[in-house]
């Protein structure tokens, strides 16, 4: 029962009981019943009243509680477990650009002056270019091999040695001494360097040993100018024939030394101002 509904009871109960007192004191004061009677029941009146109000008040009281039946489970709160879900987040692809030089351009590349005048050098001819490319390699090359003065042996313009199979009848072709000046000491140490200056200032260089072209050939290195225009047949097969430089080989023709053989010194150097002629890797 709730809180209105019991009160609504109360309030009805005590109606009620005041009406049957009301109605019990009419009845018997008309017959004027002696005092003692009416301060007898009077009384008892309000007793059986207090008593019915006390049921009342008893009943009002609400449930605040209810049984739960045990039977009947409680319902809980049930948590679904939501799965931990990886997402795999895809690496960016890239495609690599292929670089316009086999390896990276060194540190001391420097395009040669376009100047072909012709010029004396201790004796040997070659023209501006040369030069300023020789010089360039010497300041990388930092030895004691001038190779922009005596060290020149065989310049350019020039058919005197059979053995060189025409590479030095045109400009930019240069045969370089290895050996300490006025004394037959090879500088082997500085052979590789050497190299590596003059590549990198625009030559195509190898070493030829002792006795690699004919008998008794002597030790130095043979070096053409790359994009020298004025360059021999001959010379510019050394670039980019079948032996050429680069392809990787020696530069040695096919056709008198058989092979081709592969550069000991490593693949070509490519600086940019190569590549604006058109020179490319080619092995």
């Amino acid at each position: 029962m709730n809180r209105i509904d019991a009160a609504n009871e109360l309030s009805l109960r005590v109606s009620v009981v005041i009406l049957s007192i009301r109605g019990y004191e009419m009845r018997h004061l008309a017959r004027r019943p002696p005092k003692t009677f009416l301060s007898f029941h009077r009384p008892v009146a309000l007793i059986l009243l207090i008593g019915l109000l006390a049921g009342c008040q008893n009943q009002a009281q609400p449930n605040t509680l209810t049984q739960t039946d045990p039977a009947t489970p409680l319902s809980t709160s049930t948590q679904t477990p939501i799965p931990v879900t990886l997402t795999a987040t895809q690496v960016p692809t890239f495609t690599a650009i292929p670089s316009r030089t086999s390896t990276p351009e060194p540190a001391g590349c420097l395009k040669p002056p376009e100047d072909y005048t012709r010029v004396e050098v201790d004796g040997m001819t070659i023209n501006r270019r040369t030069l300023a490319m020789l010089t360039h390699a010497h300041e990388l090359y930092g030895g004691e091999l001038e190779i922009n003065g005596y060290a020149i042996t065989q310049g350019s313009y020039s058919g005197s040695v059979d053995a060189s199979f025409g590479t030095h009848l045109g400009g930019g072709a240069v045969d370089l001494s290895v050996l300490r000046r006025e004394t037959y000491t090879v500088l082997w140490d500085d052979i590789e360097p050497l190299i590596r200056a003059l590549r990198t200032a625009g030559f195509a260089a190898w070493l030829r040993d002792y006795g690699e072209l004919y008998s008794d050939s002597p030790i130095h290195i043979h070096a053409i100018a790359i994009g020298d225009r004025e360059l021999s047949e001959s010379a510019q097969n050394q670039l980019t024939g079948e032996s050429g430089y680069f392809r990787g080989y020696t530069g040695l023709p096919v056709a008198s030394y058989g092979g081709p053989f592969p550069d000991p010194h490593g693949g070509p150097i490519l600086c940019q101002w190569m590549l604006d002629l058109g020179y490319r890797d080619l092995r």
